[in-house]
């Protein structure tokens, strides 16, 4: 199966507050965030598309980005040195990754040491309340891979 993958912006609005057609919701505010999806399998075949799909969400102007590997069915070793290169890149320019997961993400982030820097949710809701509620930074550490 291959790759597919999704953008999408979501901003932390007051719960109280409506939407009218007068006052449209902007892409980048301080309390938003760019949601990447992606659905099928990350390897060495989809490569190609998951490094173009991250180099977009990062050109673009964000203050936060949830992952959403929730429609993965498999993750493998290319993907955790694409995913190390794309923390360490949004690290360097201040924005904040989270995932959101199951285990066939979680269990290879585990092995290869990565789990204690790069936090994973089990719904974008809560990734993205982590990101708007200042609950997560950038990551300042950069991963090596032995």
């Amino acid at each position: 199966m291959g790759l597919t993958s999704s953008t999408s912006f979501r901003s932390a609005f007051e719960p109280t507050a409506e939407a009218t057609p007068e006052a449209r919701p902007r892409l980048v505010s301080p309390n938003s965030y760019c949601v990447q999806g992606f659905s099928g399998s990350v390897d060495r075949d989809s490569a190609a598309d998951f490094v173009a799909a991250l180099d977009r969400v990062l050109r673009g102007p964000v203050d936060g980005i949830v992952l959403d590997f929730s429609g993965l069915n498999f993750f493998g070793t290319v993907g955790l040195v694409l995913l190390r290169s794309f923390v360490d890149d949004a690290g360097k320019q201040g924005i904040p990754v989270v995932l959101v997961g199951g285990r066939s993400v979680t269990r290879p982030l585990e092995i290869c040491g990565m789990a204690p820097y790069v936090r994973v949710f089990d719904v974008i809701e809560d990734a993205g309340r982590a990101l708007t509620q200042g609950d997560t930074g950038p990551s300042t550490m950069e991963f090596t891979i032995a």
